[in-house]
This record gives structure tokens, C-alpha cells and sequence, in this order.
């Protein structure tokens, strides 16, 4: 549903946007124009709680519950809410029997990869 921001923001966050906006156009030209939407704001805050979970990755007080990323208090960012959303899915993997991971670096041996050159 397109809205006025101005109706919409308090004015600290219309300040900032008033700012930012013509700064990222001059890093990347057409970045802000009258033809430009902006489609959505992203917060910068994560959960102000943690959910407790144990070594198997599962929550303490809910077994089968595998709390992950910026709402259960474990990342606060995408990048890392996405690699938490990895160790999980790990974590889960091994609850139905997938074997432990190990990083590639670990599994290679070393001169394998020259031998195949």
C-alpha cells in the first residue's frame, strides 16, 4: 500500500533518510530519483532476549525447538542469522542421523586437490 512517508516516519527517521538518500545517489547515480520507491525499511535491532539452547542446538526449556537468527537472539544481522540458520540446520541433520560435519579444509587432505592438476 503506497503511503507518504512524511505521514508515516517520526522526523528523526525522515532526517536521516533525507540524508542518506542523496548520499548513496552520488555514490551510485540513480540510486534516489522522483521515479524511485522505497519499498520497505529494515530495522537495525535484534531481539533484545536469547532463547537458551543446548550443545545439540535444541531449546533447553522446549525440546525440539531449534531457536535460530535475530528473533531467538542469535544473530544480529542477515549474514549472521544465515550462517546461525546453517549450524541449525546441522544441528537437525544430525538429530536424524546425518553424520557429523566436517569443514572442507578438515577433509581434505593435504597435496589431494595438487595431485589432481
Amino acid at each position: 500500500m503506497a503511503a507518504d512517508l512524511r505521514t508515516c516516519l517520526p522526523d528523526f527517521v525522515r532526517e536521516q533518510l533525507a540524508g542518506a538518500l542523496p548520499a548513496f545517489d552520488r555514490k551510485i547515480h540513480g540510486f534516489a530519483s522522483r521515479e524511485a520507491i522505497l519499498l520497505a525499511i529494515e530495522s537495525r535491532t535484534s531481539s533484545p532476549i536469547q532463547l537458551l539452547r543446548g550443545e545439540d542446538g535444541q531449546s533447553l526449556s522446549h525440546p525440539g525447538l531449534y531457536p535460530c537468527g535475530e528473533g531467538a537472539g542469535f544473530a544480529g544481522g542477515i549474514t549472521s542469522a544465515a550462517v546461525d540458520g546453517i549450524r541449525v540446520a546441522e544441528w537437525i541433520a544430525q538429530s536424524a542421523g546425518a553424520p557429523v560435519f566436517q569443514a572442507f579444509e578438515k577433509q581434505v587432505r593435504a597435496g589431494d586437490l595438487a595431485n589432481e592438476y
